[in-house]
């Protein structure tokens, strides 16, 4: 009889607040800002990525922090056909760990992202 050992949560899961986020071109929007209260801010993981393209051509899309021209990748670009809904889960998605609230851009109009966070105190 073997036993089943799962490591223990280390943070909370959340969705985007605002559930949905649809990007306009070259512009980097707020998709998760994370908890700031209390003595210790949280920091904050990427777990799931859901995106839909409307935007009428294939495109990238990246998920960073800051925002305007303090903005700064932290994953790699994430590829999505035209008219197609993708969902990258988990063991897809680099595990980087930031202080910070996440934001993303892409080159084009009408790419619409929602992500699942962990946040860690």
């Amino acid at each position: 009889m073997g036993s089943h050992y799962q490591q223990p949560a280390r943070g909370i899961r959340k969705s985007s607040p605002a559930n949905i986020v649809t990007l306009i071109a070259a512009t980097p929007l707020t998709l998760f800002q994370r908890t700031t209260a209390g003595q210790n801010p949280r920091t904050v993981i990427c777990r799931k990525i859901l995106a839909y393209n409307n935007s009428g051509a294939d495109t990238t899309f990246q998920i960073g922090t800051g925002l305007g021209g303090a903005w700064a990748p932290i994953l790699p670009p994430f590829f999505i056909v035209n008219g197609m809904t993708d969902v990258w889960p988990e063991d897809e998605i680099p595990e980087v760990e930031v202080g910070a609230d996440l934001t993303c851009q892409s080159a084009v109009a009408g790419v619409t992202i929602q992500v699942e966070v962990e946040e860690i105190e």
